[in-house]
């Protein structure tokens, strides 16, 4: 394989390599990008679910507080009312009907106001009762008889649905003014379901479902008993309750942080609810779904691809001129290499190379400055060698002739030349 391929291919390999490694750094940090942003988005709505959710728990029982205080003055002022009117002499008939006006003009609701023994003969409802001191007879109304006896003065009692015709009421009662007797009266709070529908955590849970954005929304209390679950239709009921998910709620209720996992193409974010306390009363699960980032993924892989495909092919392109520039000059110079050693080096071969600014035009000045040299002195050797060669053979001639001329045949035969002249000339 030439040099020009070795460094082509070599250059060629390297490229590869440095793209492949940045697109795949490029990707993996995508990828982390995308899913910690995802992870903190489903923070907020995790946080915000739980904040909302201590916010719908806390609400109705503020409404309830509120209503409870006003229903101690209105017990209150019926009792002193009820002094003041059998004082003055008024008949059970005539306070009832005052009582059935009060509870048509306002919307209190119910009297119930008894006598010593806890009759309640004053009253706006058609319904003969009396209270007892036996929660086992009487498991709702029991707790007001401590009025009677004097150990309380005043009782109110939460919300609760009754059992006679299960509305949901709320009572509160007095002692009396005038004598021993329970001054109670009485609110429909049927309305606090609607609130708790309204501001509570089910109708969040599905609004916030029904965008797409979200799988799954699931809302426990301390116990672990769902209060909340909404989910798109194609999941399972028993999403975000398996044991891996219940880890996540004890950490988050353990540590009262927002925690995060992500398993089988799920992001599970648990936040702890809590009171004004800062207690932990429940914990809300939000599972989203990692599809967006899968594609958005795919979409950042793919450009890469493109992107890491086009700069290769530059870079291949690039390295093919660069090589012809660069090696072109070598190959040349190597050629002329030759051209030496085979006698045929022209000095005007390596005159374009020459005239570069960088190394290969100064390698090309010195071997042209070489080259001509070793010609020179190539032909003052042949000069030389000539030269010899003829002295060689002036020298062989000369002992050749010597030679001859000492030889004694060549005497001989001077000496008879030397005689025939002499004859000649007597």
């Amino acid at each position: 394989m030439s040099l020009r391929k070795r460094v082509l291919l070599m250059v060629t390999i390297l490229l590869a390599l440095a793209v492949l490694a940045t697109a795949l750094a490029l990707t993996w940090t995508a990828r982390q990008a995308l899913l910690q942003q995802m992870e903190a988005d489903g923070m907020v709505i995790a946080q915000l679910l739980a904040r909302s959710a201590a916010f719908a728990v806390q609400v109705p029982g503020d409404v309830e507080a509120a209503i409870g205080e006003q229903m101690v003055v209105e017990a209150t002022i019926a009792a002193h009312l009820v002094a003041i009117a059998e004082q003055m002499g008024m008949s059970t008939e005539e306070i009832n009907a005052h009582l059935e006006q009060i509870t048509h003009d306002s919307t209190l609701d119910e009297f119930w106001i008894t006598d010593e023994s806890g009759h309640a003969y004053l009253t706006n409802v058609d319904v003969d009762f009396t209270f007892s001191a036996d929660e086992a007879e009487q498991p709702q109304a029991y707790v007001f008889w401590d009025l009677l006896t004097g150990e309380k003065q005043i009782v109110e009692q939460e919300a609760r649905v009754r059992e006679i015709d299960q509305r949901t009421f709320k009572y509160v009662g007095v002692g009396g003014i005038d004598q021993p007797r329970i001054v109670q009266v009485g609110y429909n709070l049927s309305f606090l379901n609607e609130l708790r529908e309204q501001f509570g955590v089910t109708r969040l849970t599905q609004e916030l479902v029904s965008g797409g954005d979200i799988i799954a929304i699931r809302v426990l209390d301390s116990n672990f008993l769902t209060l909340a679950y909404s989910a798109v239709p194609e999941v399972r009921e028993n999403l975000g309750s398996d044991q891996h998910s219940k880890g996540l709620m004890l950490q988050a209720m353990n540590e009262k942080e927002t925690v995060s996992d992500i398993s089988e193409g799920i992001l599970k974010v648990v936040a702890p609810v809590l009171n004004t306390q800062n207690e932990v009363i429940g914990v809300t699960m939000v599972l989203l779904p990692t599809d967006q980032v899968q594609a958005t993924l795919r979409k950042q892989v793919q450009l890469t691809a493109l992107v890491a495909g086009l700069v290769l092919g530059i870079g291949i392109v690039a390295s093919v001129i660069l090589a012809k520039r660069e090696m072109d000059p070598v190959e040349r110079i190597s050629r002329a290499a030759l051209d030496v050693e085979a006698g045929e080096f022209e000095p005007q071969s390596l005159a374009a190379i020459e005239d570069r600014q960088d190394e290969l035009g100064k390698l090309a000045q010195t071997f042209t400055r070489m080259a001509v040299e070793v010609q020179a002195r190539e032909k003052r050797l042949r000069q030389q060698v000539e030269a010899l060669r003829i002295e060689i053979d002036e020298q062989k001639k000369e002992r050749e002739v010597a030679e001859i001329t000492e030889s004694d045949y060549f005497v001989g035969l001077q000496e008879k030349a030397r005689e025939i002249r002499r004859r000649r000339g007597s």
